[in-house]
């Protein structure tokens, strides 16, 4: 896991502990009493503090008012930019949560002036809003490029005012052996409380909860997904290669020829080798964009073969249906 999404996975399983605390903790007594307010939180405190590695500058009462001018600046952004989450979210433009852009989390650190928590938050909120189509989503509301520009422009005033700065797109093994203690302490306990959630989750056969109370749920609800990018395969000369094993039916397929002069063809075949004797070629630089049942052939594999006498590259990537 990345530096950078230690505590906002925290966060984000905090959250679902305290929606659910009172049946949790009868399911798993350890998980009452000061737990929370004083085991997990001091956890998170003490991850917090080493990210932001102890060295910020001594401000004098000008520089703090400078760094806290360009913290509260945020305010109105943040609400302008809620509005037009609000408005995509209801167009169907952004499919995920309002919650999943950690807006309470970075006004909480501005509340605090907390510039750690301000860093680590600031950076989960730039990725959800980075995440697939939402950054033209959110252009197309109105929330229109410089108004991320002046979110980076008024965090970097602020941030920039640390002498020493861990690099958080690191993962935890960058960390020296001391601090690997420290973050790992945090997502061992984070984990307790998951494995507890999930428990209680088939306990009562809670089928929404079960899903919800793994690592890897937690952690898609706060990283954003890359969005997915075109493939080149390289295919050597008089070969095939077997493309996908079936593939959904609604999906549509796109493949584009990059080499000039090649011979290439797709067709569908029971086994994943085999040659394609007939099949939809290809032309250089033009895209073609087919669904399996579009594709010549029997069989639920794509391949794509190349006549040619030389390596041949095709660019390939599936839009989801």
């Amino acid at each position: 896991m990345k530096l950078a999404n230690v505590i906002t996975f925290s966060l984000a399983t905090q959250a679902l502990f305290d929606a659910n605390k009172p049946a949790l903790v009868i399911f798993n007594p350890l998980l009452g009493g000061t737990f929370e307010s004083l085991t997990w939180t001091g956890q998170m405190g003490a991850v917090s503090n080493m990210f932001s590695t102890g060295n910020l500058i001594k401000l004098n009462a000008g520089d703090t008012k400078t760094r806290n001018t360009f913290m509260r600046n945020l305010r109105p952004i943040l609400k302008n930019l809620e509005f037009k989450i609000d408005i995509c979210i209801a167009n169907g433009t952004i499919t995920d949560s309002l919650s999943s852009f950690g807006l309470a989390a970075l006004r909480e650190s501005i509340n605090k002036y907390a510039i750690s928590d301000f860093h680590l938050a600031y950076i989960s909120l730039m990725g959800r809003i980075a995440a697939g189509g939402n950054t033209a989503a959110l252009n197309t509301a109105g929330f229109l490029t410089a108004n991320i520009t002046s979110i980076k422009t008024n965090h970097d005033g602020a941030w920039n005012m640390s002498t020493t700065k861990i690099d958080l797109s690191l993962s935890i093994k960058s960390l020296s052996q001391s601090n690997q203690i420290i973050v790992n302490t945090l997502m061992a306990t984070n984990m307790q409380v998951i494995k507890s959630m999930h428990a209680y989750a088939e306990s009562i056969s809670n089928a929404g909860l079960i899903k919800m109370t793994t690592k890897v749920a937690i952690l898609s609800s706060v990283v954003p997904t890359p969005a997915k990018k075109p493939r080149n395969r390289h295919i050597a000369e008089n070969t095939s290669i077997c493309y996908q094993q079936n593939p959904v039916a609604r999906d549509k397929m796109q493949f584009t020829l990059m080499t000039n002069g090649a011979e290439a063809f797709i067709c569908r075949m029971p086994t994943k080798t085999g040659t394609c004797g007939l099949g939809i070629p290809l032309v250089y630089n033009e895209m073609t964009e087919l669904k399996k049942a579009d594709v010549p052939g029997t069989g639920d594999n794509i391949i794509i073969t190349n006549n040619g006498s030389a390596k041949m590259v095709v660019k390939v990537f599936v839009v989801k249906g």
